[in-house]
C-alpha cells in the first residue's frame, strides 16, 4: 500500500516556484480568491538565493503547489491514505475530497495571515534538534521553558519558543550529544505562542462545506485518520497550538500496511521524513523476526 505525503513550511521559494507552473489553471483560480497573482510574488521573493517565502505566501503557494502535484499525478498512482504536515494537511483533505479547493484556500489564507501576526508580536523561533529522540528533547524543552512543536521522524525533532529559551535548549542538546539548528521561521508555530489566531481560523472552518474524507486523511493530532466532519474543524483549530505528530501517523500507516509513500511536494521534504521513520520501523521489524 501507499500514502500521499504534503509538506509544511520552510521549503525555499526556488524550490516553490518549480512547483508553480506559469499559467496553470489552479494558479489563475487561486487569484481570485487571494487577491494577488501567487506565481509572480513567490518568483519575487525567492530572487535571492536560498529565500524562504514568508508565512502569509508561503502557506497559499505551498498548498497550490502540493495540489498541483496530486492533479497531475500519472495514472495508477493510487493512495492508501493521505497525510500532510502542517499546512500539508489541507492540501490532503483536497485530495481526500473532504474540501473544496476554493474553501480550503480561503481557509488557509486565513491561517496564514493570523499566524504571520500572531508571529510579529511575539519574538520567538524554532530549531530542528538532531540526532536525540522524542523523549530525550522533550525533557530537554521543559528545562529550557520552550514547547515540541514537530515530531518529525526518528531523530528528527523541532523545538520552538523564546529566543532566550531556545539558546539554553541549544547548550543542553550539545550536551546530551545532540545538534540543534535555528530555523528561519517568523515565530513558534505549533504552540501556545498562536494562540490569538485560533480564534479566526476557527470562524473560516465554520464557514466551510466539509464532508466525509472519499478516503482516510491522518490528522497531525491525533496520528489517525479523522473520525467525522466536526473532527476535522476541531482538529484543525487546535492544530495551530498543538505538536505536529508526523512521525506516529507514517508509524500507524506502516502497521496499517502501508510500504510506500510518494511526497506530492512541493520538495522532497515529507518523503525524507517518511523514508527515515520507514528505514527504522524496517529494521526493528527485521530484528525482531531474526
Amino acid at each position: 500500500m501507499k500514502a500521499g505525503l504534503w509538506p509544511g513550511q520552510g521549503i525555499p521559494a526556488r524550490t516553490v516556484l518549480e512547483g508553480l507552473p506559469a499559467g496553470h489553471s489552479l494558479i489563475r483560480g487561486a487569484r481570485e480568491i487571494l487577491g494577488y497573482d501567487l506565481r509572480r510574488r513567490v518568483e519575487i521573493a525567492g530572487r535571492r538565493k536560498g529565500a524562504l517565502l514568508p508565512t502569509a505566501l508561503a502557506q497559499p503557494a505551498i498548498f497550490i503547489a502540493g495540489l498541483i502535484s496530486w492533479d497531475e499525478r500519472p495514472a495508477g498512482h493510487d493512495c492508501a491514505f493521505l497525510a500532510g504536515h502542517s499546512v500539508g494537511e489541507y492540501t490532503a483533505l483536497v485530495a481526500g475530497g473532504a474540501l473544496t479547493l476554493e474553501d480550503a484556500l480561503r481557509i488557509v489564507k486565513v491561517r496564514a495571515d493570523a499566524m504571520e501576526a500572531a508571529s510579529k508580536s511575539a519574538g520567538t523561533g524554532m530549531a530542528a534538534v538532531l540526532g536525540l529522540g522524542l523523549e530525550r528533547v522533550s525533557d530537554i524543552a521543559d528545562r529550557a521553558g520552550v514547547s515540541v512543536a514537530n515530531d518529525n521522524a526518528p531523530g528528527q525533532v523541532v523545538i520552538a519558543g523564546g529566543e532566550a529559551a531556545l539558546t539554553e535548549a541549544a547548550t543542553l542538546v550539545r550536551a546530551a550529544r545532540g545538534r540543534s539548528i535555528l530555523l528561519e521561521t517568523a515565530g513558534a508555530f505549533h504552540t501556545e505562542v498562536m494562540a490569538s489566531a485560533e480564534a479566526p481560523l476557527r470562524a473560516a472552518l465554520a464557514d466551510a462545506h466539509i464532508q466525509p474524507p472519499a478516503m482516510p486523511v491522518v490528522s497531525n493530532l491525533t496520528a489517525r485518520p479523522y473520525a467525522d466532519v466536526e473532527a476535522i474543524r476541531d482538529l484543525l483549530g487546535r492544530q495551530l497550538t498543538s505538536r505536529v505528530r508526523f512521525r506516529e501517523s507514517l508509524e500507524w500507516m506502516w502497521a496499517e500496511g502501508v510500504r510506500e509513500f510518494e511526497d506530492f511536494g512541493p520538495g522532497q521534504v515529507a518523503a525524507g521524513m517518511a523514508a527515515r521513520t520507514f528505514k527504522q520501523l524496517e529494521s526493528s521489524e527485521v530484528a525482531v523476526n531474526a
